[in-house]
């Protein structure tokens, strides 16, 4: 197999004998244990990941997340799930995968969106239906959710089968390391069912190791512009 825990069915195209890099990431130089130490580290590799993200060039931009929706279409697409799945996904901000045409594609074919929305600090996040018809206003962090999460109104809340995470970087066993606030992991921990993670990034934010805490939940499928990785 090319990759550690990439199944038989692993699309990523990547040359195995690629090693993994990112432009600016420090390397980690204390102890394992060090947990101050670790903190530290992944706040300086998540600016480092972000600047990348940000600086890169449009037309190699524009041409990755081509990849990556296409990618993304066909890891969901009705041979491989329910017709009728719900998916999870993101609103884009700081130059985040903009998957949102794959999700009108996705509710087109029959299937449901739906956006997470913070309800408190330090607590699970919950998914609110999305179309592209939705109004849609600034909530947590500015952040766009459904207009009626952030005007208050009572709306029932959705499980998504599937939930597409964003990623700052990632490592060689699925961890993801996102922007330091725990929601994600808060909130699958929340479920009463396991949900799909399919996780998107760019494939310059690949890390050895993000040095998981022991709460955090590797993703199942990742996807880049280079093709698609199975950790489950």
């Amino acid at each position: 197999m090319p990759h550690d825990n990439c199944d038989n069915n692993c699309d990523d195209n990547r040359d195995a004998s690629d090693l993994p890099t990112a432009a600016g990431v420090p390397q980690y130089r204390a102890g394992a244990g060090d947990e101050a130490a670790m903190a530290n580290w992944r706040g300086q590799a998540r600016k480092a990941l972000l600047k990348a993200r940000i600086d890169m060039p449009l037309s190699g931009r524009i041409e990755a997340e081509r990849s990556i929706c296409q990618f993304l279409t066909k890891t969901i697409a009705p041979s491989r799930r329910p017709r009728q799945s719900c998916i999870g996904f993101y609103w884009p901000v700081q130059g985040e995968i903009d998957v949102r045409g794959v999700m009108a594609d996705h509710i087109a074919k029959g299937g449901a969106a739906c956006l997470p929305v913070v309800v408190a600090r330090h607590q699970p996040m919950v998914f609110h239906s999305w179309t592209p018809q939705t109004e849609m206003m600034p909530g947590f962090a500015g952040i766009a959710v459904p207009a009626a999460s952030a005007a208050g109104v009572p709306v029932l809340p959705v499980l998504p089968d599937v939930i597409i995470a964003p990623v700052v970087g990632f490592d060689e066993k699925g961890y993801r390391l996102g922007y330091g606030g725990g929601f994600f992991d808060r909130t699958l921990a929340a479920f009463d069912h396991r949900p799909l993670v399919v996780g998107v990034g760019f494939a310059h934010a690949e890390l050895k190791t993000i040095f998981p805490h022991r709460y955090d939940v590797p993703m199942d499928v990742l996807i880049t512009e280079k093709g698609v990785r199975h950790f489950s």
